[in-house]
């Protein structure tokens, strides 16, 4: 969901096959996708991947239809079908043309794509054959949909896995980040309570300051002995909680209340949460990434458990899975990170991505 707006029209199906791919993080293959199209003039919202060898695994038809229950769930009125596969042959595929016929019971199937490596051609799912021009990857990249995910910063990596691939800063940064964070953590272990509590909001107040100034401006630098203030606060099981809840669409002052006691159950219910504000969660999850450029990759844990709930809680299910992966062979990791990686594995999201029309 973390895509800009984008309308779809007859003469936009290049476009949107290549905005798909920003709304799923990475190229695909071997998936079939089908996207959800809102009233009144066709916006993309839901986006769903389904890996080829899970049709293998069940009845296409069934699968494609419970997927179309879920899309009209949200809204859509329609629906944007792609194929990516280079094997087999698109008109002795079976299983996706049974993926689109029951599709089409449910939802007007209004754009359908056959994409491969090398080229893409459009669908015409009543005849079930290509037609029209066949287009190559420069023309992809030369769209406006494909233009837009890049100004919005959300060009699709090459690969799944990378999408937690996240390069370490300079030697001299992040020694500097590693001298603030044992020093911050080094004085919190002689604390009282109260102590604790002031020692908390001093390292939440410097992760607000530096999210809102990365919501005006996404690529903003923060100093490296700010961001090892940050890592230690992610030690910190209440100050990971607190950092948490900055990207919800809740009070400003729930951080706040975190630190001073607040249980986090009473504020986190991704069954009853209203969603995620989602240009906090892109911020937050840029400033993560900031942290984590400045920890060795085996001391990442926090940082990839954070960041996995809150692609989850975005709908981004790829990035969620690859985040919680990489946090697993991390030193003192969260459960969270478990917790993310077995919802998205039964295809669990929040109530909130089901119930919610964004547009």
């Amino acid at each position: 969901m973390s895509a800009p707006a984008y309308t779809v029209n007859k003469a936009s199906g290049l476009d949107v096959v290549a905005i798909l791919r920003s709304r799923i993080g990475y190229e695909p293959s071997d998936s079939l996708i089908v996207a959800g199209l809102h009233p009144p003039r066709g916006r993309l919202g839901i986006v769903i991947r389904v890996d080829r060898i899970a049709l293998d695994l069940t009845d296409p038809a069934d699968f494609a239809r419970d997927q179309a229950a879920r899309l009209a769930g949200s809204g859509a009125q329609a629906a944007f079908v792609v194929r990516y596969a280079d094997q087999p042959a698109i008109q002795d595929d079976a299983a996706f043309w049974q993926w689109c016929r029951a599709i089409n019971e449910r939802l007007a199937v209004t754009g359908c794509w056959d994409v491969n490596s090398q080229a893409c051609q459009q669908v015409d799912p009543a005849i079930e054959r290509v037609f029209g021009p066949i287009y190559g990857p420069a023309d992809l990249q030369a769209t406006r949909g494909a233009a837009a995910a890049v100004l919005a910063g959300l060009a699709p990596r090459a690969r799944r896995e990378d999408l937690a691939t996240i390069e370490l800063a300079p030697a001299i940064a992040r020694k500097a980040a590693r001298t603030a964070e044992r020093r911050a953590t080094d004085r919190s272990l002689a604390l009282s309570p109260a102590e604790l509590k002031a020692w908390r909001l001093t390292g939440l107040e410097v992760w607000q300051s530096w999210h809102r100034r990365l919501i005006d401006r996404l690529d903003t630098a923060v100093p490296a002995a700010q961001l090892g203030r940050i890592a230690a606060l992610l030690t910190d099981p209440v100050g990971r909680d607190s950092v948490m809840a900055t990207v919800f669409l809740t009070p400003e002052d729930t951080p706040r209340r975190i630190v001073a006691d607040q249980i986090p159950a009473d504020v986190f219910d991704p069954w009853t949460s209203p969603g995620v504000d989602e240009t906090k969660t892109r911020a937050g999850l840029a400033l993560l990434e900031q942290v984590a450029a400045h920890l060795m990759p085996r001391r990442r844990g926090a940082v990839y458990a954070l960041g996995a709930a809150w692609h989850w809680w975005n709908g981004n299910g790829a990035a969620a899975d690859e985040w919680a992966k990489a946090g697993a062979d991390c030193v003192s990791s969260p459960r969270l990170g478990g917790l993310i990686q077995a919802l998205v594995a039964r295809g669990i999201f929040p109530a909130a991505l089901e119930k919610r029309n964004p547009f």
